[in-house]
């Protein structure tokens, strides 16, 4: 990347960088209630629909949810490019949250349609609805998450939207995982129930979109080449260094997210001893990861993302380290730490998240192409792919440790699910760090190179020269 650093560079009123109101990071922020009432609730709950609700064998149950998953995962980063390409009177990502959002809800509802149907014909419907499902999601989501790229270049203000996306996230997975069973319950139950209750979260989810396209706005241009071809897309993904070490650190973090996750249940339910833990101990992670993201918000004006991000992985893998040494079962010493683990874990999808804008600029000051959808698009498909892998793993390796379900365990294999909810995500994420710790962008650097592009940018169009630049 080029040196930028040369003196302060003052850019004309017209580069200035639009200040976001409070009521734009919120309106914004809250996009991520509405897709985690669909993805969430999924993550939690199809499963069980499938095959406690609906009969199917777990197994088929399974590779339907796998498979939608992974077309999802190879259509994100082809939808990255599209929405990077669209130009329309509302922009290039906002059009996708208007016209998508009531197509998402239909499609969410359609997987819990009762029509009655058994055996093969069931199977191959819900495979059908669940990939309907997830190529909306991907339709909508993508652009909505490539939009934060568009509505400020300032990095501290990134921050702000990554946060509040990130506190609605964690808000909305507390109220599902204690209201939705309920609520299925009060609807009649069975597929009923379920019906019912998505119908309700599909109806929030769509004003929220809605809202949240009526309040946002894309105020950074076009690049220069307003139509990039898919190759030079692709291309300035390639040759983004900065963005490629964020993709490798989200990798590696994301598995031994998703490994330590899976494998808490399992630590829950068999060593500290009942199943009523698990609703605990989730809730206190996410209860404790909630109320510390504003401090992280915060802690990024100071240190600066990637200080938060290692801070987050020390405070993360400390206190897994400490549960396997400790081996507490249930109790204010199991809580308290499972409580850390979920501080140190909101630093991470904090920071990778608003990280991701930042490397835009670096791709368009190299190639003068800003391929924000293209990078939103790989870096989901690498999360996607890290969330199946780490769950496959440990499906697997409970399978090799001799795990028996609904039965007690032998010590030996304890032990080995106790490492592999605590000592594995340490270790996955202290690999992460190793990446970001070679991550050069900070927010000077950052504001330096937005400042440069914009006075390249000028140039190209005729504008202020640069030959008058405050030092």
């Amino acid at each position: 990347m080029a040196d930028v650093s040369g003196g302060t560079v003052r850019p004309p009123a017209s580069m200035e960088q639009p200040r976001l109101s409070t009521g734009e990071v919120v309106a914004y922020g809250s996009g991520d209630l509405a897709f985690n009432l669909y993805f969430t609730f999924c993550s939690l709950f199809l499963l069980y629909f499938y095959t406690d609700v609906l009969g199917l064998s777990a197994s088929v149950a399974g590779l339907i949810i796998m498979a939608a998953l992974v077309w999802e995962g190879i259509t994100d980063p082809a939808m990255g490019v599209i929405a990077s390409r669209t130009r329309s009177r509302f922009g290039s990502y906002r059009p996708y949250l208007l016209f998508g959002a009531p197509l998402l809800a239909f499609a969410f509802i359609a997987m819990f349609l009762p029509l009655g149907l058994s055996g093969n014909a069931l199977a191959a419907f819900c495979l059908a609805t669940h990939i309907l499902f997830r190529t909306v999601y991907t339709v909508v989501n993508i652009p909505f998450v490539a939009l934060s790229a568009r509505m400020s270049a300032d990095s501290l203000a990134r921050s702000r939207l990554a946060g509040a996306r990130m506190l609605f996230a964690i808000l909305t997975g507390l109220f599902l995982a204690a209201a939705t069973l309920p609520l299925v319950a009060r609807f009649g139950g069975g597929r009923e129930g379920f019906l019912w209750v998505a119908a309700l979260y599909a109806a929030i989810a769509t004003l929220v979109l809605l809202n949240c396209f009526r309040k946002t706005r894309e105020a950074i241009g076009e690049a220069p080449d307003a139509h990039p071809t898919f190759g030079a897309m692709l291309g300035a993904v390639r040759s983004n260094r900065v963005f490629l070490l964020l993709l490798g650190a989200t990798l590696v973090g994301s598995i031994g997210y998703a490994m330590g996750g899976k494998a808490l249940l399992y630590y829950m339910k068999y060593y500290a001893g009942s199943e009523e833990t698990i609703t605990i101990g989730l809730t206190v992670s996410l209860a404790a990861a909630a109320l510390s993201m504003l401090l992280w918000v915060k802690l990024t004006q100071r240190i600066g993302k990637r200080a938060v991000w290692l801070s987050g992985i020390a405070i993360s893998a400390t206190a897994n380290i400490l549960i396997f040494a400790l081996a507490p079962k249930a109790g204010p010493l199991l809580y308290g730490l499972l409580g850390l683990t979920g501080v140190g874990n909101a630093a991470f999808v904090l920071t990778f998240w608003s990280m991701l804008p930042d490397t835009v600029e670096v791709g368009e000051w190299q190639t003068g192409l800003r391929a924000e959808g293209a990078l939103v698009g790989f870096l989901a498909f690498t999360q996607k792919v890290a969330l199946g892998v780490g769950t496959g793993l440990i499906g697997i390796l409970l399978d090799i440790i001799g795990y028996v379900p609904n039965a007690p365990q032998t010590p030996e294999a304890l032990t080995s699910i106790r490492g592999f909810a605590t000592i594995v995500p340490a270790m996955m994420a202290i690999g992460a760090g190793l990446f970001i710790h070679f991550y050069p962008l900070d927010t000077r650097t950052h504001a330096r190179l937005v400042r440069a592009i914009g006075w390249r940018n000028a140039r190209r169009r005729g504008g202020p020269s640069t030959t008058n630049m405050d030092k």
